[in-house]
């Protein structure tokens, strides 16, 4: 420190200005302790903006936010004078004391001026804790007490204008500490604020209080940004006004209407004294008094927001500025604005935004947008653009470039295609999904990530959503998302194909039951770069499998249709068309045809391409199939994903039909020709192999989840489990047939790396003696005397966890809990 008070003024303002660039308040705070020559350099950069919230975030010991606030509010008003601080303002947080606490710790030190440096007051609707409220209104002498009683607080609570005293669920002190907080803000704010007005940049203004400042506004010629605070209660939740007079409801609209007239007026009576001089107006939403909402009506921020001159070559558009753009958007110049968000709900704003919609066109470095749909042609603008682009290029080839000169060129020849990169597009209704086609085909040049989402209104929704008509190639796309959720979702045939360089795909609707015959495949598509693919519904049951042979980075696969929950069994149950149905779809007649058909086999109009589970996906971790995928599913892929570590199989509730028979024949794989003739999901009743078949292993495998009618053997589980998946530590099984609990303990505690749980999902909990012939028992009742493996053990709707016992062998005459089929 005695460096840097012997620094010229020069070296010293430099430092400052970084600190205070960089929001250092705790480095500029401990500046003010060294001298006076620093102190008073530093005030400028500390207190220009006292009530910001960097100021208030510091690490103090044994404090907080509302805590730092309540210390700067006492120390700004104690230098106030006396007969300017109301005594609503100095009882509460007891100026007296804190003078007197000060002046005993600063006996030998000049006061400071602060406040001559402030240029921002912004007091923040929270700035009077809880704590400082409640402790007035509770723990105060008798004088606070004959003051809270008197006319003059009763003038300044107005308790006769709120609602919620009709509510008798609402104590007195609860609606004084709610009356209380914003009449502390309210006359804090007037307070501070008066002495310095000609000297503020920024202020914010009590809503409910616009009138005294509307009498002082020739005052604030130095005024750039206003923000209008709505802490006095005007709207109510609909259960806080039932039995409230209609004259109150009456009064409480009008006073609003009053306020609201005045905040227009002051914009008007600031922009006719110092014309250009203010550049912002905001008046947000507020519900810090933990109250309703309470909301200034757009409209009435949009009338004083024309008063204003445009936003300022904005470069983000978003909830913050859009009222100030939707104000003046003709003479807004977005030329600079590379970022648009604006996930609007329906409603007056979402309109007039679609009636404008035109000013996208206008943003010439647009690179992110998050937009609520305008409908339909919104961005055939684009399309035009790079078709007449691409069409110039030839001329330009053909010595035809002499446009470039005239003076009215095409915004697209002035500065170049728009260089749109990321978009989110939600709720869109049109069948025709123009704007999600014509943003594929617009910016196909730039384009890296696309996220679509459609309306999850069923009334107003077609059936389905058709996407990728007319696609080009878009090379730099690597995110692809769409979601449809109540229609189907059809992408065209050739859309993936254009897609080389897709990293991330998420295709999804709520497709659940379906016919073979409707389920025209996709192209296959290469797809090198890919790591995530996440399809459900149609997009699933198109999906062309050869394209997983492009795919040697594929971390993640998901292929599902969606499950629904059955009240009649009160289970969640997947949809698999019939056996013969899905034979004739994937054309494979195999021992279907020689089981006495008498019919011939009729090939179908459109055949799906066979899934022949062999692709070599080094790199995969996780696999999760549903429905046909997970019933048609052959061990044998595993061959080719040394990495996974988590299979989820779901195809609960499917019916008798469809049933897996698990067997020798899943996790062996034959290595002549003559023994590499798999059949259509059906398992042999006997395996005989002309020389010995390759083992499957997983051998990192430490998730399996398997759902439906699984048949597993006693005899078999051993084989499948542990042989399989030697690293297996989560086991879920719902509703396998065939095996017995007391065999599957066995295998828990014999397999060759101990399980972390078990989850049983199909069956109950055991009853006391099942426990005792199963070998387990109560976690809560083990015994350290009683060995027990560290697997968890869980069954459905149990009251408790359970243990394995380590050293128990099963009677081969006791035969307990086996799975209900």
């Amino acid at each position: 420190m005695d460096l840097i008070a012997r620094l010229p003024l020069e070296s010293l303002g430099f430092i400052l200005q970084i600190l205070a660039h960089q929001d250092c308040v705790s480095a500029l705070a401990a500046l003010l302790r060294v001298n006076k020559y620093i102190a008073t350099s530093t005030l400028p950069y500390l207190y220009s903006e006292p009530f910001r919230q960097s100021f208030h975030r510091r690490k103090l010991k044994r404090s907080s936010k509302l805590v730092s606030t309540d210390r700067l509010l006492r120390m700004l008003l104690a230098r106030c004078e006396d007969e300017d601080i109301p005594k609503v303002v100095s009882l509460p947080l007891d100026i007296v004391a804190y003078r007197i606490t000060v002046a005993t710790a600063t006996t030998d030190l000049p006061p400071l001026d602060y406040m001559a440096h402030t240029r921002h007051l912004s007091l923040v609707e929270w700035a009077f804790s809880q704590q400082t409220v409640s402790w007035f209104l509770s723990k105060h002498p008798p004088e606070i007490q004959e003051f809270i009683d008197g006319p003059e607080f009763a003038a300044l609570c107005r308790l006769d204008q709120y609602l919620p005293r009709f509510d008798p669920r609402l104590q007195r002190k609860v609606v004084l500490e709610r009356c209380l907080r914003e009449v502390l803000h309210r006359e804090a704010t007037w307070t501070l604020a008066n002495p310095i007005l000609e000297q503020l940049h920024t202020l914010s203004i009590p809503a409910s209080d616009i009138i005294r400042y509307i009498g002082v506004v020739n005052r604030l010629g130095q005024l750039e940004h206003v923000r209008f605070v709505m802490v006095e209660i005007f709207d109510y939740d609909p259960e806080e006004i039932s039995g409230a007079p209609e004259k109150l409801l009456a009064e409480t609209r009008a006073r609003k209407d009053i306020v609201m007239a005045s905040l227009v007026r002051f914009v008007e009576l600031h922009t006719q004294l110092f014309k250009g001089k203010l550049k912002t107006a905001t008046c947000p939403s507020n519900n810090s008094l933990s109250w309703a909402r309470q909301k200034c009506p757009e409209d009435v921020q949009l009338q004083f927001l024309r008063f204003l001159p445009p936003l300022p070559r904005p470069t983000t558009l978003d909830s913050e500025n859009l009222l100030h753009f939707v104000a003046n958007p003709l003479a807004t110049d977005l030329g600079h604005a590379h970022g648009i968000d604006l996930m609007l709900p329906l409603g007056n704003l979402h309109d007039r935004l679609y009636s404008n919609r035109q000013f996208l066109q206008r943003c010439r470095v647009l690179k992110t947008l998050r937009l609520r749909s305008l409908g339909k042609g919104s961005f055939n603008w684009a399309v035009q653009e790079k078709r007449f682009m691409d069409g110039m290029g030839t001329a330009f080839a053909g010595g035809q470039g002499s446009s470039l000169l005239d003076e009215e060129r095409p915004a697209c020849l002035r500065h170049g295609l728009v260089p749109l990169e990321e978009v989110w597009i939600r709720h869109f209704k049109e069948d025709s999904t123009d704007e999600v086609n014509d943003i594929a085909i617009g910016f196909s040049q730039t384009l890296k990530w696309l996220n679509a989402t459609a309306s999850d209104s069923s009334e107003s929704l077609p059936p389905m959503f058709h996407f990728g008509r007319g696609w080009v190639d878009l090379l730099a796309l690597a995110h692809l998302v769409l979601s449809t959720n109540t229609a189907r979702l059809v992408l065209d045939r050739e859309a993936l194909m254009h897609c080389p360089n897709l990293v991330y795909v998420r295709l999804s609707d709520m497709t659940f039951d379906y016919q073979c015959q409707d389920v025209e495949p996709q192209l296959p598509a290469c797809l090198p770069q890919l790591t995530t693919l996440l399809l459900s519904g149609w997009s699933a049951l198109t999906f062309h499998p050869d394209t997983l042979y492009s795919t040697p980075l594929l971390e993640t696969l998901d292929i599902t249709i969606l499950t629904q929950y059955d009240m009649d069994t009160d289970e969640m149950h997947c949809f698999i068309p019939p056996v013969e149905e899905l034979r004739r779809s994937f054309n494979i007649q195999g021992e279907f045809a020689a089981a006495g058909s008498t019919t011939a086999w009729e090939t179908p109009q459109i055949v799906r391409p066979c899934w022949t589970w062999n692709w070599q996906l080094p790199h995969i971790v996780s696999i999760n199939l549903t429905s046909e995928f997970a019933y048609l599913f052959e061990f044998r892929m595993l061959r080719g994903c040394p990495a996974l570590e988590d299979l989820s199989l779901d195809m609960s509730g499917t019916g008798e039909e469809h049933t897996r028979v698990l067997s020798e024949f899943d996790i062996f794989v034959p290595t002549s020709i003559e023994d590499a003739e798999y059949s259509f999901v059906a398992t042999p009743t006997t395996t005989s192999y002309s020389s010995p078949p390759e083992r499957i292993i997983a051998p990192v495998l430490k998730n399996l989840q398997l759902a439906g009618n699984w048949i597993i053997d006693d005899s078999f589980l051993f084989e499948f489990l542990a042989g399989t998946f030697p690293k297996l530590e989560y086991l879920t099984e719902r509703g396998w047939v065939g095996f017995t609990l007391g065999s599957l303990l066995n295998v828990a505690r014999t397999a060759p790396q101990q399980w972390s749980h078990i989850y049983l999902l199909s069956l109950p909990e055991p009853t006391q003696d099942e426990s005792a012939e199963l070998g387990i028992q109560n976690s809560a009742a083990s015994s350290l005397r009683t060995p027990v493996l560290s697997t968890a053990l869980s069954f459905y709707e149990q009251s408790c966890d359970f243990s394995i016992l380590k050293n128990f062998s099963l009677s081969r005459d006791i035969v307990v809990a086996e799975v209900i089929e």
